[in-house]
């Protein structure tokens, strides 16, 4: 009875739920901070059986998916704590999935021993007293994995319906999963002009077009308020522009309208920043902002492309301190970097270096990577080639931890042998290359 307890995952994991909860509680904000105002007013809209005010008021700042969840507890007058100790759940079922996806292609040791570090994941720990969509978002990547191998395994059409389910709904709470949607469905349906294995390349099609169908209702309530075709939202103008900033000193990250330079993370600001920011943005930006939030979106999207074909070499360089802030959390314009950038750097550069050897091990092996792992590498990657062209932090990272994790175990599990063998001066150049135990022939979807 105890062992049978020990090895469901549910019962394995209960700790760390009872630990987020306790987690929570003591860290709750007493009032309503940042994004937490906006989630909760979109919330409050939805009770009230709209979405955005009427134009020329238009607020399409983020996706319904996670006001969605909030209005459901706010429909039954719960309190801002109680709603945000959902976020225990999210997690807690988020490490609970990303075991039994694990498992199901490895074993129970693998399965722990690469789950443990999600379960005590420092960037996720301090989002969980917040209502943000960070939990959540991890928790739909964690069961997109889940119903992935489950398909995988099983050649069930209910993991598939279920898959596109998630994946659509996790473009709802994330937006920019509904570009990740389109360019992996051109991708997918580029692959069925290969013979091998057309079957899982429909599938992947089918599973893309369930996701679309979710989030058509909320496309075609965009469209009737904007008139604009594929809307998701006014927030990538902004951001886009950030990350354009040609200046000095400046290395794309988010920035708010005021230029006060107060904003996100709490690392030491430099006093001149306001006054430099003022300086080289302050005309441009208060002229976009006479404008309503689509319009402003609209010009800010102007502005930016505008500075890039201007300064390609800038934008590049920006691009990759994306990459850094989203890794190892620096760095950050008129800003000086905390003592806690020692811990960033080591987690980021374990989780570099652990996906290089993996990249590394999956390029050489192609042909053996079962298809759950090459779906969602696609996916992700993708997601993280897009976030670095807009102001992105760990958070943006974060999300897809599961992912990250979930590939490093199914590729060290196959891991067949690692024999670089100089037997002699005639056998000099033999070397045995690294190589993945799998089924080469059904698993070659995604080539």
């Amino acid at each position: 009875m105890f062992k049978r307890l020990i090895h469901n995952p549910y019962f394995l994991f209960l700790p760390f739920l009872l630990y987020y909860i306790y987690f929570i509680v003591i860290n709750k904000w007493a009032t309503l901070y940042g994004d937490e105002v906006r989630y909760t007013d979109f919330a409050w809209r939805l009770l009230h059986g709209y979405y955005s005010p009427p134009a020329p008021f238009i607020n399409l700042w983020n996706g319904p998916g996670y006001p969605i969840i909030i209005a459901l507890f706010m429909a039954l007058k719960q309190h801002a704590l109680y709603i945000t100790l959902a976020n225990a759940f999210f997690m807690y079922l988020d490490v609970v999935f990303l075991y039994q996806s694990i498992k199901l292609l490895s074993n129970r040791k693998m399965a722990l021993i690469f789950t443990v570090p999600l379960a005590i994941y420092p960037n996720a720990l301090t989002m969980l007293p917040i209502l943000y969509t960070e939990a959540f978002t991890g928790f739909l990547v964690s069961a997109l994995v889940y119903t992935l191998v489950l398909y995988h395994v099983k050649r069930s059409n209910k993991f598939l319906i279920l898959s596109g389910l998630l994946l659509g709904y996790l473009a709802l709470t994330k937006v920019i999963f509904g570009y990740v949607l389109v360019l992996s469905l051109v991708t997918c349906v580029a692959l069925l002009f290969y013979k091998r294995n057309r079957k899982l390349h429909i599938a992947s099609v089918k599973m893309l077009l369930i996701a679309f169908a979710v989030t058509m209702p909320y496309l075609i309530y965009t469209y009737h308020m904007t008139g604009k075709i594929f809307y998701w939202g006014n927030s990538g103008g902004m951001s886009l522009y950030w990350m354009s900033t040609p200046n000095d000193n400046e290395y794309g990250d988010w920035k708010l309208p005021d230029l006060t330079n107060n904003q996100y993370p709490d690392n030491i600001k430099s006093p001149e920043g306001a006054a430099f920011l003022k300086k080289n943005h302050l005309k441009e930006i208060s002229a976009i902002l006479k404008h309503n939030d689509v319009e402003q979106d609209e010009l800010f999207k102007q502005a930016a492309i505008k500075n890039i074909e201007a300064h390609p070499l800038k934008f590049a360089s920006n691009y990759y301190n994306n990459c850094s802030r989203m890794l190892f959390n620096f760095p950050y314009s008129y800003s000086y970097q905390d003592a806690a950038i020692v811990g960033n750097i080591v987690r980021g550069s374990l989780l570099l270096w652990l996906s290089i050897f993996c990249l590394a091990i999956t390029c050489i092996n192609w042909r053996a990577v079962v298809y759950p792992v090459k779906f969602i590498l696609l996916i992700t990657s993708i997601y993280l080639l897009l976030s670095g062209a807009l102001s992105a932090y760990p958070r943006q990272l974060d999300v897809v931890m599961p992912v990250l994790l979930f590939w490093a175990a199914v590729t060290v599990f196959k891991l067949k042998k690692i024999n670089l063998r100089f037997a002699g001066n005639e056998d000099l150049n033999k070397i045995d290359v690294i190589e993945l135990a799998g089924d080469e022939v059904e698993n070659d979807v995604l080539e």
